[in-house]
C-alpha cells in the first residue's frame, strides 16, 4: 500500500501508466457500517478535478466521490455495484471504485509528488 496516495481525506489513489484507480480508504470507512447503493460514473464519461462524479449511499448519509484529475473514465468496478460490501470487506483490493485516464500528465506528477512529500 506504499504506492497509494490519499485524496480528499477519504479516497485512496493508485497511479499506473497514466491511469488513476480510486477507492475509499480506512478513514472513509471508519464511520460506515452499511453501504446501500453506489452511483459511479460511466465508462467514457468526462470527469473534472474536484467535481462530484459519483456517490455512495451509506447509513451515515451520502459520501461524494471525486476524481483527482481531469480525464475520462476508462473502467468501473461492476463487482462493487453488485455487492457494495466489497468496499468495506476489501477496500484496497476488490473494493476499488473506478479508473480515470488523466488528460494531463502534469496532474499525475502533482499527485505523485504530493505522496512523496507526505512521507517525509
Amino acid at each position: 500500500m506504499d504506492d497509494l496516495v490519499t485524496y480528499m481525506a477519504y479516497e485512496w489513489l493508485l497511479v499506473e501508466d497514466g491511469v488513476v484507480t480510486i477507492g475509499i480508504n480506512e478513514d472513509g470507512l471508519e464511520e460506515l457500517s452499511e453501504i446501500g447503493k453506489i452511483n459511479l460514473p460511466s465508462v467514457d464519461d468526462e470527469v473534472n478535478t474536484e467535481e462530484i462524479c459519483g456517490e455512495i449511499e451509506t447509513d451515515s448519509g451520502p459520501l461524494n466521490l471525486y476524481s483527482p484529475v481531469d480525464g475520462q473514465i476508462v473502467e468501473i468496478n461492476e463487482a462493487v455495484i453488485e455487492d457494495p460490501n466489497l468496499i468495506i470487506e476489501d477496500p484496497y483490493g476488490d473494493g476499488w471504485l473506478f479508473k480515470v485516464e488523466a488528460k494531463d500528465a502534469k496532474e499525475l506528477d502533482e499527485i505523485l509528488s504530493a505522496s512523496t512529500n507526505d512521507s517525509d
